[in-house]
């Protein structure tokens, strides 16, 4: 089984072995939740903006190659991929995926699953989801509050309506109000055989790193270990059923977070 949080930021602000610790101990919960009874592997998707640079200064080395968790050292291991980092304390594993979250000239967000490229913001929306699919990468519009309404909404159904976008997800996110119905392109995207991928998105606010890994889907395959990012973008891309676990945001935790990030000088990152 491969559980995998597909969105998830690394802040300037969260402390990186916090989010180790709060991606395992999500991950255990959600195996048991959904009784796992072998092992599982756990991928974190990172989809990075052009502010955050978490995989650069794990790739100078700059954020170091050890962090002290709360039950271990964490430590960074090889891998045969340029796209996949791994870290591991004690038996725990995490398989961090680089990714890249995009804007487009619609302001609408664009993540590309699976790959480090030097991918460009303020494009078309067509010209950016060209971009990531000619880099390899899997392309998903993550919903957003407030982001599909209106004229940015009739381009997320333009995009749906399209059968040379077939391959373009759509994601959930766990800053989505638990209660209420879910957004309308969902429904059309899975009427027409289309994944929603659920990921944390966890926000530029102290404390949200534990979020990370609470929010995700699990797949019943296992990964290439040699090549788990090329695996995993096989899978999705193959339509395979997955379980969607964790919880999305309670209301009154949404509403603080909102207020929060309004008060932010420089407005939500990410």
């Amino acid at each position: 089984m491969v559980l995998v949080d597909g969105h998830v930021h690394i802040h300037d602000c969260f402390s990186v072995p916090r989010v180790f610790d709060a991606a395992a101990a999500n991950f255990a919960t959600a195996a048991r939740a959904l009784r796992s009874r072998g092992g599982y592997d756990a991928v974190l998707c990172l989809a990075e903006s052009d502010k955050e640079h978490f995989l650069d200064g794990l790739r100078s080395r700059r954020l170091g190659r050890v962090w002290r968790g709360r039950h271990g050292y964490w430590e960074l291991e090889p891998s045969s991929e340029s796209e996949t980092f791994v870290v591991r304390c004690g038996s725990a594993r995490l398989r961090v995926i680089a990714g890249r979250q995009l804007v487009t000239r619609e302001r609408l967000e664009v993540l590309a699953l699976g790959t480090a490229a030097p991918l460009r913001d303020g494009e078309p929306m067509e010209a950016t989801l060209s971009a990531v699919r000619d880099a390899g990468g899997a392309a998903v519009l993550p919903w957003g509050v407030g982001k599909w309404l209106g004229a940015r909404g009739a381009v997320v159904a333009r995009v749906l309506a399209d059968p040379g976008w077939r391959d373009v997800f759509l994601g959930d996110n766990g800053n989505r109000l638990d209660v209420g119905p879910e957004p309308a392109h969902f429904r059309v995207a899975r009427r027409a055989g289309r994944c929603v991928l659920p990921g944390s998105d966890p926000l530029p606010l102290p404390g949200e790193e534990a979020r990370v890994g609470g929010y995700g889907f699990a797949v019943d395959v296992a990964l290439d270990p040699l090549r788990p990012t090329a695996a995993l973008l096989a899978v999705l891309r193959s339509g395979a059923p997955f379980a969607a676990f964790g919880r999305r945001e309670r209301l009154v935790r949404f509403v603080g977070n909102q207020l929060a990030l309004r008060r932010r000088p420089s407005g939500r990152r990410g």
